[in-house]
């Protein structure tokens, strides 16, 4: 996992603006799923985890991030963001992010350039 976020970071700077890559997906295969609050308190922790693993690689090769939270930031085009770093490297930024737009949308972690 280490060399696939900081390779697909690379490869999203190369290419430009605008870039989106889903590093983790966490599709609910039933409405009880969705509506277990219990493992969805489980599945954001992993998810936090998994990002606070993330930044730190990043962060290792990128220097610190210019901005972190624990929700919303304009720069990101996701809704439900529950965790979000962000970078500035030479012209350009880039983003980690964690998100869950609604119970029956997936959790997601994604790392995307801005436009």
């Amino acid at each position: 996992m280490a060399t696939s976020v900081l390779g697909l970071a690379a490869e999203l700077l190369e290419a430009g603006s605008g870039g989106l890559e889903a590093l983790r997906v966490h599709q609910f295969t039933t409405d009880e799923e969705a509506h277990d609050d219990d493992a969805i308190d489980k599945l954001y922790a992993d998810f936090a985890a998994e990002f606070d693993r993330d930044v730190n690689l990043l962060s290792k090769r990128y220097g610190k991030p210019v901005r972190r939270g624990k929700e919303h930031d304009d720069f990101i085009p996701l809704n439900g963001v529950f965790r979000f770093a962000v970078w500035s490297v030479e012209d350009q930024q880039f983003y980690l992010a964690a998100s869950h737009e609604d119970r029956e949308c997936p959790i997601l972690l994604i790392l995307g350039t801005g436009e």
